[in-house]
């Protein structure tokens, strides 16, 4: 659990730092914060993997500092736990409607507060052995990509974009045949095959903002 940072964002400091202390124990890295705008500046700045936050701060609440939190793509898988005294069920439907991950009511546990952190950081923990499994099989097509033709790679790069076969078509002003075709010819070259295979890396490729697709003028609207 070592590499797994956690940001807690609670302004009664006797209760942070037991927080802190706590999560530390049991091998977590922290940072903190105690108000809300200096909790969004503190999770810009540091990109924790899960954020364990108050709901009532001084300045702006704990909702607040989720919703623009989440409006970083830095942070868009980041874990969120929220605490709070309020213990209504209307409360805690508010919390989990924005996309919480959790909610913790004060007074809660040592235990109620690490079984928490370590089902979210065993979910994050799985969900990057996935992505590096992934990264594993993108890096050969990667290196497959100069072999596209400039028709090809203006596709690839609409597929990465979210477009189908005919938004590709109307867009790139030619017939859906000849998108199929391209794409067909691109998942050939690049050794990719199974059901949705080629979406599956394009979009793969998009997160990483390969260079190879970016540095060309591939959203040109015509082919050539």
């Amino acid at each position: 659990m070592n590499d797994i940072l956690i940001l807690v964002i609670e302004d009664e400091e006797a209760l942070r730092e037991n927080i802190l202390e706590i999560i530390a124990h049991y091998g977590f890295r922290t940072v903190s914060a105690a108000s809300g705008e200096e909790g969004v500046k503190m999770a810009l700045q540091s990109a924790p993997d899960i954020i364990v936050c108050d709901i009532m701060l001084p300045g702006i609440d704990g909702y607040d500092v989720y919703s623009q939190i989440k409006q970083s793509t830095r942070l868009i898988t980041t874990a969120f736990i929220f605490l709070t005294a309020k213990s209504t069920r209307a409360d805690t439907r508010a919390g989990m409607d924005m996309g919480a991950d959790d909610y913790l009511t004060k007074p809660f546990t040592k235990e109620e507060l690490i079984n928490s952190i370590q089902a979210r950081a065993e979910k994050l923990i799985q969900m990057r052995s996935r992505q590096t499994k992934q990264d594993a099989l993108t890096e050969p097509a990667l290196e497959k990509i100069a072999q596209l033709t400039k028709a090809e790679r203006k596709v690839l790069f609409n597929i990465s974009e979210g477009f189908t076969t005919p938004q590709i078509a109307q867009k790139l002003f030619v017939s859906k045949k000849t998108i199929e075709n391209h794409r067909v010819n691109i998942s050939r070259k690049l050794d990719l095959s199974g059901p949705n295979s080629l979406i599956n890396f394009a979009l793969r490729l998009r997160t990483r903002h390969s260079s190879l697709l970016l540095q060309e003028n591939l959203t040109a609207d015509t082919l050539s």
